[in-house]
C-alpha cells in the first residue's frame, strides 16, 4: 500500500496559482515532499524548499522534478524513507505597487542664513525581491518578514536613515531645495540599494515627491520675517 501510495503521489505536480497583487510569499499546503514529485514554477514566481528552517534550494520560472541529489540537507521521515518532512514557499518576483513613505519626526539640516531647519520630506517607491536565496535566508528565515506591509516597515525605518545620512553629508541651501529633488532621489535610491543588496530586495523606482520646510518651522521662520520687516519699516519711519 505504501508503495502505491509513493507512486501516486510521485505522479502529482506541486504548483502554484498567479499570485495577487501585493501577495509577496505563498506557503504550499504540501508539509512533507516525495522524491519524484514534480513541481511546476509559474513565470515572476520562485520556489523555495526550507527543512528545519533551513534553505535547501531554490527552483526558478520551469518545471522540475525533485530528487535527492539537488537537496542533500533533506532528512527522509522517521516512519517513512520516501517522506521528506519541508515547507514548500513560492515567492513572487513582480515589482511591488507603489508605496508611499515620509519620516516620523522633521529632518535637520543647516542653511548658512537660517542656521538649523526643520525639514518635511516624503516620497514613494517600488520595490522587489532580486535574489530569492538571500531574500529567504536573510529576510524570511532570519528576519521574519513574510509580507509587504511589514517589509515597507523595514524599508521606511532604513529610508530615515539613508535620508538623514543624506542631509548631514550634503550641504543643502533651502533655496534650492526644489533643484535637488531629482538628484536626492537617485542618490537615496543607490544608498538603500547597496543596504539591500545582500538581502535580495532592490529597490526599482524611488522619488522625493515633497520636500520643503516643516509646516511648524515655515510659521516660525515667517513670525520671524514678520517681526524684522515690522522692526525696520519703524525704524526707517523713526529716521524719516
Amino acid at each position: 500500500m505504501n508503495f502505491i501510495k509513493r507512486r501516486w503521489l510521485q505522479s502529482r505536480w506541486i504548483g502554484n496559482t498567479l499570485m495577487k497583487e501585493g501577495e509577496l510569499l505563498r506557503k504550499s499546503p504540501h508539509q512533507k515532499l516525495v522524491m519524484g514529485m514534480r513541481l511546476a514554477v509559474l513565470e515572476d514566481q520562485t520556489a523555495a524548499v526550507v527543512a528545519q528552517d533551513q534553505l535547501v534550494n531554490v527552483f526558478l520560472t520551469g518545471a522540475y522534478q525533485l530528487e535527492r541529489d539537488k537537496m542533500p540537507l533533506l532528512q527522509p521521515d522517521y516512519k517513512h524513507n520516501w517522506l521528506f518532512p519541508a515547507e514548500l514557499y513560492f515567492i513572487n518576483l513582480a515589482v511591488s505597487a507603489p508605496y508611499q513613505w515620509q519620516p516620523l519626526t522633521p529632518l535637520l539640516t543647516r542653511d548658512y542664513e537660517r542656521g538649523l531647519v526643520q525639514l518635511f520630506i516624503s516620497g514613494s517607491y517600488t520595490a522587489q525581491v532580486d535574489n530569492a536565496a538571500l531574500f529567504m535566508r536573510n529576510m524570511v528565515l532570519q528576519k521574519g518578514y513574510y509580507d509587504w506591509p511589514s517589509l515597507h516597515r523595514y524599508l521606511c525605518a532604513h529610508l530615515n536613515d539613508a535620508v538623514v545620512s543624506l542631509l548631514t553629508s550634503q550641504y543643502i541651501p533651502l533655496a534650492g531645495l526644489p533643484r535637488i529633488k531629482e538628484k536626492g532621489s537617485r542618490m537615496l535610491s543607490q544608498e538603500m540599494n547597496r543596504h539591500l543588496s545582500g538581502n535580495g530586495l532592490c529597490l526599482r523606482e524611488l522619488s522625493i515627491e515633497t520636500l520643503g520646510i516643516h509646516p511648524s518651522m515655515q510659521r516660525l521662520l515667517t513670525e520671524q520675517q514678520d517681526y524684522l520687516d515690522f522692526n525696520q519699516a519703524r525704524l526707517r519711519s523713526i529716521v524719516g
